[in-house]
């Protein structure tokens, strides 16, 4: 993982000030920019490992970096909805073939959706902006947005904090934590489609007004 070595060496100069970059870059990965978020918050574990930082600091601006740009690529979907496409760098990030794909995620699993994408790189952003497009309550957006990152962002920290000294071995784990995680997001995926097939099947089964099966 050569990324995780790029971003030590690149935040270890900067010793406490670490944070306003660590925040500065997680406000980054909230508009698209190609960096692994889950990454970015290990660097910031392992630094607190080290007491170049603190842990609990970590966590606090991890949670405002992680809010902060989801919450602003969300409030730009429901301000400015598809007009800002015409834009070259949104363009990009949300093209028409992303932006069906989203659609058909978000038409198929609702809100919940915005929880799920917390643990889906890659969809994340277009996911928040087209829910912001399509006016999804804030409150609603905080709500969802802000459970998932009590999950994923303390754990991502406390994994680099927890293996910070042996960088071998945290590798191994970061893979493990992954993968459990892919893991489960797949099984609740399954428990919605198992879910929505059987109130399908219930409401077929429903007897018409006068009495005989549909």
């Amino acid at each position: 993982m050569q990324f995780l070595h790029d971003v030590l060496h690149f935040l270890q100069p900067y010793g406490s000030h670490s944070y306003f970059v660590i925040l500065a870059m997680l406000l980054a990965c909230g508009f698209g920019i190609p960096m692994p978020e889950d990454i970015i918050l290990i660097t910031g574990g392992i630094l607190s490992s080290h007491d170049i930082t603190n842990y609990w600091g970590v966590v606090a601006v991890g949670m405002i970096g992680v809010l902060g740009g989801d919450g602003t690529v969300f409030m730009l979907g429901r301000r400015f909805g598809t007009r800002i496409r015409s834009r070259a760098f949104f363009r990009k990030l949300l093209s028409d073939r992303r932006d069906h794909q989203v659609r058909g995620i978000i038409q198929k699993y609702g809100d919940k959706v915005v929880f799920m994408a917390r643990f889906m790189p890659g969809l994340r952003t277009p996911i928040f902006f087209t829910c912001g497009s399509y006016h999804l309550p804030p409150w609603k957006f905080i709500l969802l947005d802000g459970l998932a990152a009590l999950i994923s962002v303390p754990l991502w920290i406390y994994v680099g904090h927890l293996f910070g000294s042996n960088l071998e071995e945290l590798e191994i784990k970061i893979r493990q934590f992954q993968f459990g995680i892919y893991l489960v997001l797949g099984l609740i995926v399954l428990a919605f489609v198992g879910a929505a097939l059987i109130k399908r099947r219930a409401l077929r089964n429903l007897p018409t007004e006068d009495g005989a099966q549909p």
